[in-house]
């Protein structure tokens, strides 16, 4: 980088950290954008208190459902909760999607239908998303023939990437197979082709 002003030539990294330390104006931005994160944060913690406060109903102590995402303890007794609350809705779509990852799980498998009911009419990004880790973490072979089904499933976006995983652990030879011919396929090609080396 140039520094304009004197004229010189490039800048190091210390001298641009040090002079960004120094500009109000770019002091006055980043505190504005932090102040819009804490506020978006406060929000959300806002937004998933009752979810919280069931969950510590039920034992599971935890401050955000995105604690359960970030755990390997299992919690068994917070899965009817956080199901009960995905299909209740109505949350930001930031707490749908961690509802549907906390539901990532194979213990989740007893709610699959479900999940996929919820999935096929979510309408958020981080919502479809969240369910889209959940079908795929917890389907079992029983679940394969409608997990291919949802590769076809063209109102859904890419989260449907997420099924190719388990369509190959689960499914065999015939999991292969139907990788191999979704190796040129503009949407899957690439995962597919990055699955089938591994």
């Amino acid at each position: 980088m140039t520094d304009r002003k004197s004229g010189r030539g490039p800048i190091g990294a210390t001298e641009l950290i040090n002079q960004l330390q120094n500009d109000p104006n770019y002091q006055r931005r980043i505190q504005a954008a932090e102040a819009v994160r804490q506020a978006r944060v406060a929000e959300l913690r806002k937004a998933e208190q009752p979810i919280v406060s069931d969950l510590r109903g039920v034992g599971v102590d935890v401050n955000s459902v995105w604690d359960l995402v970030n755990t390997a303890v299992p919690y068994p007794a917070a899965l009817p909760v956080l199901l009960k609350h995905l299909e209740k809705g109505g949350y930001p779509d930031m707490v749908m999607e961690s509802l549907g990852r906390a539901l990532a799980v194979k213990p989740a498998a007893f709610a699959w239908d479900r999940l996929r009911t919820l999935y096929l009419a979510a309408q958020g990004r981080g919502e479809e998303k969240g369910l889209a880790v959940a079908l795929a973490a917890s389907a079992t072979v029983e679940h394969l023939p409608a997990l291919i089904d949802l590769l076809g499933e063209g109102s859904k976006s890419d989260t449907r990437i997420h099924f190719l995983g388990p369509i190959k652990r689960l499914g065999g030879q015939r999991g292969r197979d139907i990788l191999e011919e979704l190796r040129s396929d503009p949407l899957y090609g690439k995962e597919a082709t990055a699955l089938l080396r591994r």
